[in-house]
């Protein structure tokens, strides 16, 4: 079933639609580290930069894959003290990146393409922002 789309719509960048407010993590951050942060700040999605430099992405899927195999390793330790024995470099994927003029159905497309929920947005080799794929469904669904 195919839906009519506003060309203004499909016309907007990923700079238009993506969360600029970030947390990031370090490469030796915790994922107790990351498990507060994501309750705390209700985030499903982290950053993970090296020196100012895009090097991964940490999601809530990982998190909780990487909290279920410490526990079967260490299954006496509590989840906050399993989370803290894994660092971030040790769970993170690549990051997908895509730069600030790229139109959200490239973006889209990408997403499915690869599988992924969320994409990097860089202005250069600075980050500046995520486009999610929650981000892109409410653009679509402001038409």
């Amino acid at each position: 079933m195919d839906f009519p789309t506003s060309a203004m719509t499909l016309d907007k960048t990923v700079a238009e639609v993506m969360t600029t407010d970030l947390v990031t993590l370090k490469l030796n951050d915790t994922l107790r580290l990351a498990d507060d942060l994501m309750n705390l700040a209700k985030l499903r999605h982290f950053p993970v930069l090296d020196n100012a430099k895009v090097v991964g992405l940490v999601n809530q899927t990982d998190l909780l894959h990487a909290s279920m195999r410490s526990l079967a390793h260490h299954p006496k330790n509590t989840l906050r003290h399993a989370l803290g024995m894994v660092v971030v470099k040790d769970v993170m994927k690549p990051a997908h990146t895509v730069s600030v003029g790229t139109s959200i159905q490239d973006a889209a497309g990408l997403m499915v393409e690869k599988g992924i929920e969320s994409l990097l947005v860089l202005d250069g080799e600075r980050l500046v922002g995520l486009v999610s794929r929650t981000d892109l469904l409410r653009e679509l669904a402001r038409r």
